[in-house]
């Protein structure tokens, strides 16, 4: 038994493992995205400060505290982290979540705002999650740097409701990843494009399911799609006890201790490895690191009942050629415009040759899908990035933190 390893997974699908149960593959509620703004300069002055080791330190001791007070807050509310991209997670709050709690809001009826909303979607659950997000990083508005200067983070969140498609894909004796695809999770895209440092955008459906409970400060239109988004002020003043009612047990069971094997379709076989050997996690270290991002297309996830089984053949395709050449796939992200993927030669394996080996798996792709995805001109595309990145995955288990480890390095990678 392991509880260190089950912070790697969704919140749900830890739960869905240890209580035996399955996440339906076709399932309905409130995507959500969280977008920090202000890393980049935060990591250059900690550079210039402290030098690239200890810079390295205090930026993952920051991004731990960043993190850490946001995943409380989307655990507090009953959702699920479901992966990291950048500096920012998609989070997924699903109904029937929300419909468990109804057998408990029946038998208090001492508070009708509490009984209403757990008759409603699980876009409440979301939008008092993202107002709280905002919140907390109201304590990283103004962070010291070592020369007595200050910087700034903020935060932009993205809520769109409706049916999603929840994947599994990858290949098991490799590592599996968890996916959520479909229209919903475009329109959160899309609201996401149009907020701004410290606004919470909702879509159309979000803001029908939340109805007179909030204030609206304006609508958005997205050119592109004709499609309207409102600005979330807050709670109405009638309703503005909602955020601390709706916070209060929700969040999934602690189901964190379950047997390694169930867990090690899910983790890296190097991470897994070290942990079974008892080492815990990696040391925080600065190494050369190449970065290959590769954009795809041509797969239906909305009307498509095969694109599940689709985009596991693509995906177990570009692991065995990442595994030839010793590189880690480690971010799949299904977006508006396209979808991509992010591998890294050099973490956590590193190689005299990564560049090389990189290169070739340019090209590699391109040859061995050629059936798979539909590929208009430079649909599919690869772009290889080195520099000497910053490979933190060395922190703790707590709240979902492992999961998120690797992806600092592409980050860094990929603004250098």
């Amino acid at each position: 038994m392991d509880s260190s390893l089950a912070a790697y997974l969704p919140q749900d699908r830890r739960h869905a493992l240890a209580t035996g149960s399955e996440l339906p593959a076709q399932t309905r509620g409130t995507a959500l995205f969280a977008d920090i703004a202000g890393f980049t300069p935060l990591t250059e002055a900690l550079d210039r400060a402290l030098g690239a080791r200890r810079g390295t330190e205090a930026l993952v001791q920051q991004i731990n505290q960043v993190y850490d007070a946001l995943i409380a807050q989307v655990e507090r509310f009953g959702g699920s982290v479901i992966g990291f991209a950048g500096d920012s997670i998609t989070c997924w709050f699903d109904n029937e979540k929300a419909k468990d709690q109804r057998q408990k809001a029946k038998g208090d009826q001492h508070s009708s705002d509490l009984f209403t909303f757990y008759l409603l979607p699980s876009a409440q659950r979301a939008a008092a999650c993202a107002l709280a997000l905002q919140e907390v990083m109201h304590q990283f508005a103004s962070i010291p740097l070592p020369d007595g200067s200050t910087t700034a983070l903020a935060l932009k969140v993205a809520l769109a409701s409706g049916p999603a498609r929840r994947l599994v894909v990858g290949d098991p004796s490799i590592q599996l990843f968890d996916v959520l695809a479909g229209a919903t999770l475009a329109r959160m895209a899309a609201a996401e494009h149009l907020a701004e440092r410290d606004e919470v955008l909702i879509d159309e459906s979000t803001a029908a399911a939340l109805g007179n409970l909030i204030q609206v400060a304006e609508w958005r239109t997205d050119t592109g799609t004709g499609e309207g988004f409102a600005v979330l002020r807050g709670w109405k003043m009638e309703h503005g006890t909602l955020r601390n009612d709706l916070g209060s047990d929700m969040s999934y069971a602690p189901f964190s201790m379950l047997n390694a094997q169930f867990l090690k379709p899910w983790l890296l076989p190097a991470v897994y490895e070290r942990h079974q050997a008892g080492l815990g996690a990696f040391l925080t270290e600065l190494r050369p690191v190449v970065a290959l991002f590769l954009r795809f297309s041509g797969i239906d996830y909305e009307a498509d009942p095969a694109a599940g089984t689709q985009l596991d053949v693509f995906i177990r395709r570009v692991q065995a050629i990442l595994a030839r050449y010793d590189g880690t796939l480690l971010q799949l992200t299904i977006g508006d415009k396209g979808s991509y993927l992010c591998a890294a030669f050099g973490a956590p394996t590193t190689h005299e040759d990564d560049p090389r080996r990189a290169a070739r798996v340019h090209v590699a792709p391109r040859r061995s899908v050629p059936r798979l995805v539909k590929r208009p001109p430079r649909a599919m595309a690869a772009v290889s990035t080195r520099g000497h990145a910053r490979e933190t995955h060395a922190i703790p288990a707590e709240a979902s933190r492992n999961r998120r480890t690797l992806r600092v390095s592409v980050r860094l990678a990929a603004t250098r």
